[in-house]
């Protein structure tokens, strides 16, 4: 390529770039930072340890922001000011008003109480998240890379995007068909050396734009109305009759319930449709009380499969339709398990 068309396309480039940052929004959050004194003595003292914070909001940053996959630029600024070092338990913090502040993070390196159990994301009215962490676990430290990785997938939580590996299945909870269910590839499935937000956790941090949320309203409020099951024959002809269960999961069960939630006949066209709530029925904790289902779908002594996890149903939802449409194919022989396509 002649040098004088390289540096043309090269420009071309920055300028499309620069229009593109310019035309996203900036969603700035306040984040007040503590930590235990026992992992600042540890880490080498205060100044080594803001420099280390500092690193960490670094990734988050880049984390929401890499590749332009989100409509808006993300940044999440420490307020310095407010940074504090605490002695005692580091549950106590949590709960801690911060009206200042859009979110606390918390971080104990040392975990030595019986109250100080768990981590993780704090939602509702907290909006805090629990780094914690002990310096002879596989993290080693609240700021080793995996670590990291870790808070990337709470400020996840914090933007709307529930845990996409609370949907999967163990194929040996599994009674129905004995299948296992995997989910798609994200940073709210498996965070540890992932960079890929899915389509469906960027549509839920796009719809929560700058506001603060609480993940269990948000999926309440982005759900289909409908479910269409369509059951084909092996010729592809409709399969008129075929009875269709509905076999819901639970959230962080991993397990198929072996009783069916709900139960509907195809018509002359192979069709059925329920109510999404009459599967997803709605519920305080987590907006709705079963976050996967998996169908089946009889017909002639012959069975076929096919998943309806939670993110599936809202892509749906976000892509502006009021009915989500599985379709499962018979085969004579054997039972055709119908893989969900994954959204990456």
């Amino acid at each position: 390529m002649p040098m004088n068309t390289l540096r043309t396309a090269l420009l071309a480039l920055v300028v499309a770039a620069a229009f593109r940052a310019a035309a996203q929004p900036v969603y700035t959050f306040r984040v007040k930072v503590g930590i235990d004194r026992e992992s600042v003595d540890s880490l080498g003292g205060r100044d080594r340890v803001v420099q280390l914070t500092e690193d960490m909001f670094r990734r988050v940053n880049r984390a929401f922001n890499y590749g332009a996959q989100l409509r808006a630029v993300y940044d999440f600024v420490v307020d310095w000011d407010a940074f504090y070092i605490y002695d005692g338990v580091s549950a106590d913090q949590i709960r801690k008003p911060h009206p200042d502040h859009d979110y606390l993070v918390v971080m104990d390196g040392y975990k030595s109480d019986p109250r100080e159990t768990g981590g993780g994301w704090y939602g509702d009215g907290i909006q805090a998240i629990y780094h914690s962490r002990t310096h002879n676990d596989r993290f080693n430290s609240p700021f080793e890379k995996n670590a990291i990785d870790g808070i990337i997938h709470e400020f996840g939580h914090a933007r709307g995007v529930p845990d996409i590996y609370a949907m999967k299945v163990d194929a040996d909870k599994n009674p129905v068909n004995g299948q296992a269910f995997s989910g798609v590839r994200c940073i709210m499935n498996y965070p540890y050396g992932e960079e890929l937000w899915s389509d469906y956790a960027v549509r839920m941090i796009d719809h929560a734009a700058d506001r603060n949320v609480d993940i269990d309203d948000l999926v309440a409020d982005v759900l289909p109305d409908r479910i269409r099951v369509e059951v084909a024959d092996a010729d592809a002809s409709p399969a008129k009759g075929a009875v269709v269960r509905f076999y819901p999961v639970r959230w962080y069960t991993y397990t198929v319930t072996a009783e069916p939630q709900a139960g509907a006949a195809t018509d002359r066209r192979g069709r059925c449709t329920v109510p999404v709530a009459r599967i997803f029925e709605p519920e305080q904790e987590f907006g709705v009380r079963y976050c996967n289902c998996l169908v089946e779908a009889e017909y002639g002594g012959v069975k076929a499969y096919g998943w309806l996890p939670l993110y599936e149903l809202q892509n749906t939802r976000f892509a502006g339709q009021r009915e989500h449409t599985l379709r499962l194919r018979l085969k004579r022989g054997c039972g055709l398990v119908h893989a969900v396509g994954i959204d990456e």
